[in-house]
């Protein structure tokens, strides 16, 4: 085939565009070396884990059975850093246990046992009474696997006018001033 450098004629000149080349020829193989290792690494890198969330608002906690103890004494005292003492131990326990506070245990006994009558209380009026994210009082109910009974029920309140007015028809008798 010889070369010429002379033009073509006008007559035999086609005017088109050709494609770009692609980038990997046909007929070739990937550029890694071991597609399975990058089969295996992409799949487990793309998995994503399941969520579960909890089937309530306000999960019950967990009863602390030996609470932290704060000395009330040591909150009078200056030498002891007790604010930052109390606020961890609420914040880890979500109780604490107030020891050295001057309260009959008599007392204590007595106001135990005034108070269990709330939780005599009939089921239907619990449910009028369950407590709900919009409201700071309230029966928590027992879900699952924990046990029934007056170990796993809770009451919640505040001393607010609105909480007193709703619980008014569901308190037993003789507790409409319960606080």
């Amino acid at each position: 085939m010889a070369m010429t450098s002379e033009p073509l004629p006008a007559a035999q000149s086609v005017s088109f565009r050709a494609p770009p080349p692609s980038p990997v020829a046909p007929g070739r193989r990937s550029p890694f070396a071991n597609n399975d290792v990058l089969t295996e690494y992409l799949e487990q890198s793309l998995k994503v884990p399941d969520l579960i969330l909890p089937d309530r608002v306000f999960p019950k906690q967990k009863s602390a059975q030996n609470p932290p103890k704060i000395d009330l004494q040591d909150l009078i005292s200056p030498e002891k850093d007790s604010v930052r003492e109390i606020s961890e131990m609420v914040a880890q326990t979500g109780c604490l246990e107030v020891v050295n506070h001057g309260i009959p245990r008599d007392l204590i006994r007595l106001v135990l046992f005034l108070s269990a009558g709330v939780f005599e209380i009939s089921p239907e009026k619990k449910k009028k009474a369950a407590r709900l994210p919009e409201m700071r009082y309230g029966f928590e109910e027992a879900h699952g696997e924990e046990e029934i009974g007056d170990q796993s029920e809770e009451f919640m309140w505040c001393g607010d006018e609105r909480m007193r007015l709703e619980m008014e028809g569901i308190w037993p008798f003789g507790y409409s001033n319960f606080r």
